[in-house]
């Protein structure tokens, strides 16, 4: 467990949130769960006993054996992701809650995809690949169909749309504390799109305005990811399908915000050819000065000063989109981020991982 969790933090780049302990999983649901208070649980019979065999068998395993102890080593990776993040302050101005839908649809998912897209480095890093050459040839099942390929989709467009990798921008999202997440993907864009051309202490009202309609999107996944009459593969399609849109939508609301400044430069280029000399040169100081100067102590900040009228404008013409209200108190040590829950549901109130693939081995769409 300790080298699963040392590899996850190297290579995420995120310092673990990890308190050297590792305790039996009591529900029988759960094959394993990565709580607040840095702990990880882990199922005795589905986790521990295939990787002990792995190692201890001394002869090739079966491929049931091998597809039980590669989906071991995928489930205390997912949970040593979970640790590799950290919750974050949900009083502070813009930060969006760190357990409601969008972001457990976003830290399951996130979760998830960086486990199938690097179990296999984890493996080799601890050595499991030597003493059970097999578990390489297995496939990964996907815990999470209605969450993996959503972020998956994600990271892929925020890459393409900022010069990235798709592992980077996943990286980075997991390293970021999650009631930050929103921001930071909203970050990447706006940096990429509006820069030198809104003034920074606009950033909150974009940002929030931007995050939008992804959130919107991801919020939807939970009910998805629960309802049982959708097969594997639909859920699947419903993700990607919730991400593209979110992303569309997203490109939409950052090319009329981007509209809406070179409007306002060009009309203010209009006026310096009407005015005279001495309004032209205290004009020539451009909206992001004027702005600027105009919000000192906004933006990021807050506080209780006035908001500028250049603000007032930008907030009206956005019709609203501001961030959800701060002030939530902090994760307690009684969430926790529950580790591949049995087909039959998900606990209320409880942020799971990765549902148990069963007895046998899935087949089809199951497998991912």
């Amino acid at each position: 467990m300790a080298s699963v969790i040392r590899s996850v933090e190297q290579r995420t780049g995120s310092p673990t949130r990890w308190n050297g302990r590792v305790f039996e999983e009591q529900n029988p649901d759960y094959l394993g769960t990565a709580h607040a208070d840095g702990s990880m649980t882990v199922n005795r019979a589905k986790v521990i006993e295939p990787v002990k065999l792995a190692y201890t068998a001394g002869r090739p395993l079966t491929s049931q054996e091998n597809y039980r102890a590669r989906d071991a080593a995928a489930t205390v990776t997912h949970e040593a992701v979970h640790l590799s993040g950290h919750f974050g302050d949900q009083s502070v101005p813009g930060a969006h809650q760190s357990h409601d839908d969008p972001a457990r649809a976003l830290e399951e998912g996130q979760a998830e995809n960086w486990t199938h897209r690097n179990v296999d480095n984890v493996i080799a890093d601890v050595g499991l690949d030597k003493a059970a050459p097999g578990v390489l040839s297995e496939p990964t099942f996907n815990a999470y169909p209605a969450y993996t390929q959503a972020s998956a989709n994600l990271n892929r467009e925020l890459a393409a749309r900022t010069g990235q990798t798709s592992d980077q921008v996943g990286n980075q999202l997991i390293g970021t504390e999650r009631t930050q997440r929103w921001n930071v993907a909203a970050d990447m864009v706006i940096d990429q799109r509006l820069s030198g051309l809104m003034p920074e202490s606009h950033r909150d009202t974009v940002r929030a305005q931007v995050a939008a309609p992804l959130r919107d999107e991801f919020a939807a996944l939970p009910a998805v990811s629960a309802d049982p009459n959708l097969t594997s593969a639909q859920k699947a399609t419903l993700s990607a399908d919730a991400a593209d849109r979110g992303l569309a939508s997203m490109d939409q609301e950052v090319g009329r915000i981007e509209q809406h400044y070179h409007n306002q430069y060009q009309q203010l280029a209009a006026q310096q050819q009407q005015v005279g000399p001495q309004q032209t040169a205290q004009q020539q100081a451009g909206p992001q000065q004027q702005a600027g100067q105009q919000t000192a102590g906004q933006g990021a900040q807050g506080g209780n000063a006035a908001v500028s009228p250049d603000v007032a404008k930008l907030r009206a013409m956005m019709n609203g989109g501001q961030a959800p209200a701060a002030g939530a108190v902090n994760p307690t040590a009684g969430q926790a981020d529950g580790a591949r829950p049995n087909r039959g549901g998900q606990t209320p109130g409880q942020q799971v991982t990765r549902p148990q693939a069963g007895p046998k081995q899935p087949t089809g769409p199951e497998r991912g």
